[in-house]
């Protein structure tokens, strides 16, 4: 009976010799499998998270700020314009305050310009840039002409004044309008960049693709080798699937900020400044129009046009209400606010018409102008509107941008080790058959 069981046993060593003689080779397939299941994860996710860190980065320490500080450029400019048409419509010597604010505009505009060009340099931007700071001296200089002109009595001084303003509507702010426009774009680029979930599907797909390979990779092992568990390839395992549960939180997160700093930030300062900027064009098209003493019909037609643009519910005004809303802050004085400038607005028409410009100039720009007040009302309560805005679009992208920072330093670290501890355990087990 032995001999036969002798016979029979042959064939079943010859298979476990020959299954041990390509054991290790196999252990070396899978070992390159496991490491390059790792390394394949590691560059997926790490890609992704520095598209979105630097789309963070671009959002926080340049757009935005480039953004606003377009916004103030334009607004400061506008601003010199109108009050300069204001101080023109007193006559004579003008008031302290009215001079000092239409030089202090143009002194704003100067440094803005001044640290506009140094961030914008080597961009498509630059030359909008350098244009307005070319015409900017032009049109201080036919200010001043009209100035001169108009504190002798000369009329020649409203032609000065016209072609001032026809300079800085017509060519000066457009160029600052394209400058906030392309600013505008760069930002909503990066937002949507920042927040786009394919590019985070995907290579969490290609992390749990990876976890799957070391699994599989564990269970070869464990029936090669007739040994429950490798614990380094345990461990790799677990690393791994830290990192997967970690990444998805923080980028989840991280984009959850950037809509925030986007919904709650970034577009109410952009539906402010532009009724900021459309509000200044109405300051001054009504300044023009009291200037040209009834040729001013281009001017009204404009101030027409600005009305209808800020005006709710469809206009500016309604937008920037249904915006700030969803913070909690209420803007429904701006339209109050408006309305007022409005009917004051057309009381000075009807006495333009009537040709009454002195009562028309004292109502508009007197001493005890409600429109004035109204104005210069409107306009601090947007400049805060737009300092709050910025403070929470900073906030919560400066969150998004912190956790990608962090993950994007963690990402190599964590798949070095995994793919350490893959090695180790699998090169046990292949020195075993030595």
């Amino acid at each position: 009976m032995s001999l036969p069981r002798l016979g029979a046993a042959r064939p079943r060593m010859r298979r476990l010799r020959a299954r041990a003689a390509t054991t290790p080779g196999r252990l070396r397939l899978v070992m390159v499998a496991s490491v390059l299941a790792a390394l394949l994860a590691g560059i997926a996710l790490a890609a992704e998270t520095a598209v979105r860190r630097d789309a963070a980065h671009a959002v926080t320490t340049r757009d935005e700020p480039l953004l606003v500080a377009a916004d103030q450029l334009y607004a400061s400019l506008s601003d010199a314009d109108a009050t300069a048409a204001t101080t023109f419509l007193r006559g004579g010597i003008e008031p302290a305050g009215l001079r000092a604010r239409y030089l202090a505009d143009v002194r704003r505009s100067t440094a803005q310009l001044a640290a506009l060009g140094r961030r914008v340099q080597g961009s498509s931007e630059a030359d909008a840039v350098a244009a307005i700071g070319a015409n900017v001296p032009v049109y201080t200089g036919l200010i001043e002409t009209a100035r001169a002109n108009n504190r002798q009595g000369f009329p020649v001084g409203a032609a000065y004044l016209r072609q001032a303003s026809s300079l800085m509507r017509g060519t000066i702010l457009p160029d600052a309008a394209r400058l906030y426009a392309a600013q505008a774009q760069h930002l909503s680029d990066h937002e949507r960049t920042g927040t786009r979930a394919a590019g985070a599907v995907l290579a969490l797909l290609v992390c749990l693709a990876a976890l799957a390979v070391l699994v599989v990779s564990q269970v070869f092992v464990a029936r090669r080798t007739h040994r429950v568990f490798n614990v380094p390839l345990v461990a790799a395992t677990v690393v791994l699937l830290a990192l997967i549960v970690w990444a998805a939180f923080a980028l989840t997160s991280a984009r959850r900020s950037l809509v925030k700093a986007q919904r709650d930030g970034s577009d109410a300062v952009q539906v402010l400044s532009a009724a900021r900027i459309v509000r200044l064009r109405a300051q001054a098209d009504e300044s023009l129009a009291l200037v040209a003493r009834g040729g001013g019909d281009v001017n009204l037609a404009d101030f027409a046009i600005a009305d209808r643009l800020l005006s709710p519910p469809g206009g500016l005004l309604g937008e920037a209400s249904r915006v700030t809303r969803r913070t909690g802050t209420n803007v429904d004085d701006l339209a109050a606010t408006w309305r007022g400038i409005r009917a004051e607005h057309a009381r000075i028409v009807r006495l333009e018409d009537a040709a009454n410009f002195p009562a028309a100039i004292r109502l508009a720009v007197g001493n005890r102008s409600r429109e004035a007040a109204l104005g210069d009302r409107m306009n601090r309560r947007f400049g805060a509107l737009i300092a709050a805005g910025q403070e929470r679009f900073e906030e919560a992208a400066s969150d998004a941008r912190s956790r990608l920072d962090v993950l994007v330093v963690g990402i190599p670290l964590l798949i070095v080790v995994a793919a350490g501890l893959a090695v180790l355990g699998l090169q046990t087990r292949i020195n075993e058959y030595r």
